[in-house]
């Protein structure tokens, strides 16, 4: 049953990613290895949306690392059907902390028979274009289970998922497959110097995952390069962009002001979905961490409109004939991304 939940579940995330991203870019797919165990290693910068963009991507059924303290009663059964492992941190309790062996030996079992993994080397989601610090815990995981088993392969996969808008739905959105990191050619120099050797891959990380990104380094004119990242310029190649941004390009920068027109439209367009729309402002207003609110959208809003439309059309069809709930559905549909349009053309 759980394998049947997850299967349905990425089926219909993935369906959903043509509606909910203007438009969803795959870089580099073929450059994921097909003979031997992957850990997988991107940025995190929106939360819940992270995983399930690379997950429904990279063509493997994913094992993911996710931190402990939402491993509720509630959640478990999800958790566990969508194969989640828990990682706890000092935060959790530092009584806790002997727990991670018990996942780390689950990730060494899964990597000895060729399963993928996916954890967040930096440890932590952020708000932020470019790459954090990444920690040394994905490339020690891979390393030990070689010890284990150094007849498998395993290797260190960086990914760059780059948002055209960390907040608004329907922009653009590029997830890049870097180049791949073979463990195996470091575990002769790992039983030697463990420490130099686990740095030396964790810089290679590092570097790869950078490569992934359009902003990759933090800057002093990190502001002016942020706002190169937009709906109009994420319309480019990635690596048009990028160099564009590293070469301080100020003619991507579009952001202009909404007109009076365009905020009426937009107030026109809400309207007929004013409900919905209602319902996820409330939610989001809970949500303190911005962090999630793209997250939030994606999810609720996989739920609330679809089943708005289905209560305005079967109410119409009470009233009126199928037709015109048919037109009724449409428009609602239509308005939808009409209003959304005009919220993210200048952002």
């Amino acid at each position: 049953m759980k394998k049947i939940f997850y299967n349905f579940v990425a089926i219909t995330f993935s369906a959903y990613n043509k509606f909910f991203f203007k438009k969803l870019t795959v870089i580099g797919k073929e450059k994921i290895p097909t003979d031997g165990a992957i850990i997988f290693s991107p940025n995190h910068q929106s939360a819940l949306l992270d995983p399930i963009l690379v997950g429904v991507t990279c063509g493997k059924k994913l094992y993911y690392l996710t931190r402990s303290d939402v491993f509720r009663k509630p959640y478990l059964w999800f958790l566990d059907a969508m194969q989640t492992l828990p990682v706890y941190r000092i935060r959790d309790g530092f009584k806790n902390l002997h727990r991670n062996q018990e996942t780390f030996k689950k990730c060494y079992e899964l990597l000895e028979v060729k399963k993928s993994l996916l954890i967040f080397s930096e440890g932590k989601h952020h708000d932020k274009y470019y790459l954090q610090p990444i920690s040394k815990g994905s490339s020690r995981i891979g390393l030990e289970s070689l010890k284990r088993s150094q007849n498998t392969k395993i290797y260190l996969l960086p990914v760059g998922i780059n948002y055209g808008n960390k907040i608004h739905p329907y922009h653009n959105c590029a997830v890049v497959y870097g180049k791949p990191i073979k463990l195996n050619d470091y575990i002769n120099t790992y039983e030697k110097k463990p420490i130099d050797t686990l740095n030396r891959v964790r810089m290679k990380l590092e570097n790869e995952m950078k490569k992934c990104l359009w902003l990759p380094n933090r800057c002093d004119n990190y502001i002016a390069k942020k706002n190169m990242i937009n709906y109009n310029s994420t319309k480019k190649k990635f690596k048009t962009l990028k160099d564009k941004i590293y070469e301080n390009d100020l003619d991507l920068i579009t952001k202009k002001d909404i007109t009076i027109f365009e905020k009426a439209a937009i107030s026109f367009f809400s309207f007929f979905n004013l409900i919905p729309i209602v319902l996820i402002s409330f939610i989001l207003k809970k949500i303190k961490d911005d962090v999630f609110h793209l997250s939030i959208k994606y999810l609720f809003g996989l739920l609330i409109f679809p089943l708005w439309w289905a209560i305005s059309f079967f109410i119409s069809m009470y009233y009126f004939d199928f037709y015109f709930s048919l037109v009724l559905l449409a428009s609602l549909v239509i308005f939808l991304y009409a209003r959304q349009f005009l919220v993210i053309k200048n952002k």
